[in-house]
């Protein structure tokens, strides 16, 4: 009895001493094993992407009339870019008007006259002009101080539809433009050639009515001269239709898409007058109303142009 018991106990003995030799070397090869794993995978960070290289060369934008001031007071020098450019500095303080003509197309502007420059779009494509420069002698009498007729000449219509103008003020070294490669990287990156330039109307479409809100008491307090500052209305993020239409318009125009900015009235407010835009894709203008959009009022990008009523477009 006293033999069994220990050859049992030897027995018991040898099998714990085969376990625990067998869990060290278990352990001992799951930790050689992980080693090898980490060390035969390379560990890099994913290649870098340009996005300046690849924006500019994938989005290239359009050039832009100079900086430079020029010589005549109704500057034609951009005729050819769809662009009136007027360099005039008033003697009083009596307001000032442009007034554009063509054919049976006529449309005014407010002038500021301070000695700056000031761009204005010939939105009614190739064919004869006159400018005037009104100046307001009491109520609601002008007289022209300065006049010029000019032939246009535009090589596409839409060329119009890309410049820098008063209502839509914009060049590359503003901060919304400069930060446009960054809204379209998702586009630039993972969009095919063929629909790039709709997807990235659709990325800064997108930014804006996610972004900005409508400011309801700005309409109160406004100028009759009243212009938008995308900088403004980028930075502080609110404005009115007029606003985010400028800013979209501008955004657009910065990557070589042509967009008008369109004022009338919209079929869901008739009586008050209202701003969107019309954007140039696939051969085709589309309607779009970030304002409208921005307020929930609306899914989809794309309107219906019947529903819209155009008075004026820049």
């Amino acid at each position: 009895m006293k033999s069994k018991f220990i050859l049992m106990l030897f027995i018991v003995c040898i099998v714990f001493t085969y376990i625990g030799c067998t869990s060290s070397s278990a352990i001992e090869n799951f930790e050689i094993t992980e080693q090898v794993v980490e060390q035969s995978v390379p560990v890099s960070a994913p290649p870098a992407v340009d996005i300046d290289a690849l924006f500019e060369s994938m989005l290239p934008g359009p050039s832009l009339a100079s900086a430079e001031l020029p010589d005549d007071i109704i500057c034609t020098d951009y005729l050819g870019s769809g662009l009136l450019r007027i360099y005039y500095k008033s003697t009083d303080n009596a307001k000032l008007k442009l007034q554009v003509l063509m054919g049976d197309n006529t449309i005014v502007y407010n002038l500021k006259g301070d000695g700056s420059i000031e761009d204005f779009p010939l939105q009614y494509g190739s064919g004869e002009y006159t400018a005037r420069i009104m100046q307001n002698i009491k109520d609601d009498e002008y007289f022209a101080v300065e006049t010029a007729t000019f032939t246009v000449q535009l090589k596409d219509d839409n060329d119009a539809f890309l410049n820098s103008i008063e209502n839509v003020k914009w060049d590359y070294n503003k901060v919304p433009i400069k930060e446009v490669r960054y809204l379209v990287l998702n586009s630039l990156v993972n969009a095919k050639e063929e629909k790039l330039l709709f997807s990235s109307t659709e990325d800064l479409y997108l930014y804006i009515i996610e972004n900005i809100k409508y400011d309801s008491g700005k309409i109160y307090d406004l100028l009759y001269d009243y212009l938008p500052d995308i900088e403004s209305t980028y930075d502080t993020k609110t404005g009115i239709c007029y606003d985010y239409s400028s800013l979209l318009a501008a955004m657009l125009r910065s990557i070589n898409i042509p967009t008008k900015l369109v004022k009338g009235y919209a079929g869901y407010n008739p009586d008050v007058y209202h701003a969107w835009n019309e954007v140039y894709l696939d051969g085709e203008w589309f309607v779009i109303d970030s304002t409208k959009d921005a307020s929930g009022l609306s899914d989809d990008m794309i309107k219906n142009p019947e529903d819209y009523s155009k008075v004026y477009e820049y």
